[in-house]
């Protein structure tokens, strides 16, 4: 007698328990590079008067940008509670909307700053103040940006975005009129990262992302070496060219160009290593990033549906193995 309930219990659980496990959803592959890759730099004095001037840290805040960060970032449970968005679908859309609002600070603080050699020290950052006014701002609109934990914010510890003052020279100078002027690779950056007007499925090409991605490493013209600069410092100060033509476009035309924007955004904080990506790529679950992420959002809550449906199915089987054993043993 007691065999049969131990046999129909291996048979249930290698033909009902086990085909359910691989449909249970698995984590984010996805691990995203600091951006910008730097320490936090220690309290100073300012060592240029305009520095000052970044106390505030003035956002440029409009509608579409809550609703971009709302659509990419806003993740509920069944409970109704928020829930940790995605790296690689969250991240580069908030970077994006961040660098937007950033962009007219940064700008006019790099309109000041052309002259300056690059080997000087980093200049201080001005993530927790704008993540501050930034999360305010969020909160007025009824949306909450929280991190894994009480001591890992969203912005800086799990996308990491870290906004400091830019320059690259190379690229962008100061006319008379103390107005920030780009030169002729910034002009070719303009053309080849505008979006197209007609998507695919509402989401930018990946062709145009690679395009725009290896024109904005050009921004650089010692971006092949200088043997008096270290590594490190070679390396930041690329991808303070990179931050600011992302920055400059942004700036430009907001509603243009945040399709691409984000899209190489994306590419580069997914990179392994910190390493320059030559091509965009998509997702780990096949969809390229979308900037409206309706489609996303579709996605996910379908998947979140059957999720807990795969683990009723899964704890309902345990205990139903439990209570065969238990008549068993006693």
């Amino acid at each position: 007698m007691s065999q049969n309930p131990t046999r129909h219990s291996v048979i249930f659980v290698l033909f009902f328990i086990l085909p359910v496990v691989p449909g249970l959803p698995a984590p984010d592959p996805a691990t995203i590079q600091p951006f910008f890759p730097t320490p936090s730099p220690p309290a100073t004095i300012p060592a240029f008067p305009e520095q000052s001037d970044l106390a505030d840290c003035q956002l440029d805040l409009p509608d579409e940008l809550f609703h971009g960060i709302s659509n990419a970032c806003a993740r509920k449970g069944s409970n109704g509670r928020e829930r940790l968005p995605r790296r690689s679908r969250c991240c580069p859309v908030l970077a994006a909307w961040l660098y937007s609002a950033y962009s007219g600070t940064a700008l006019s603080m790099a309109g000041r700053m052309t002259d300056e050699p690059y080997d000087l020290p980093v200049l201080p950052g001005d993530s927790e103040t704008c993540v501050d006014n930034l999360e305010k701002a969020l909160k007025g609109r009824g949306m909450e940006l929280a991190g894994p934990n009480e001591t890992c914010d969203m912005v800086y510890c799990y996308c990491g975005i870290r906004l400091h003052p830019l320059s690259c020279p190379e690229a962008f100078t100061a006319s008379n009129e103390g107005k920030l002027v780009g030169d002729v690779s910034v002009k070719r950056l303009e053309r080849d990262c505008l979006s197209s007007k007609k998507k695919n499925n509402g989401y930018e090409g990946l062709g145009r992302c690679s395009k725009c991605l290896n024109r904005l490493y050009q921004l650089n013209k010692e971006k092949s070496g200088n043997s008096s600069k270290s590594d490190r410092t070679s390396k930041m100060h690329n991808r303070d060219c990179e931050l600011m033509g992302l920055t400059w476009l942004l700036a430009k035309n907001r509603t243009a160009y945040i399709p691409t924007v984000s899209a190489v955004f994306r590419a580069l904080m997914m990179s392994p290593d910190s390493s320059d990506p030559q091509s965009c790529s998509l997702s780990s679950d096949g969809m390229p990033l979308a900037v409206d992420s309706a489609e996303l959002d579709n996605a996910s809550s379908s998947h979140a549906i059957q999720s807990p449906f795969h683990l009723t199915i899964l704890s309902l089987s345990l205990v139903y193995v439990c209570v065969i054993l238990s008549s068993v043993l006693f």
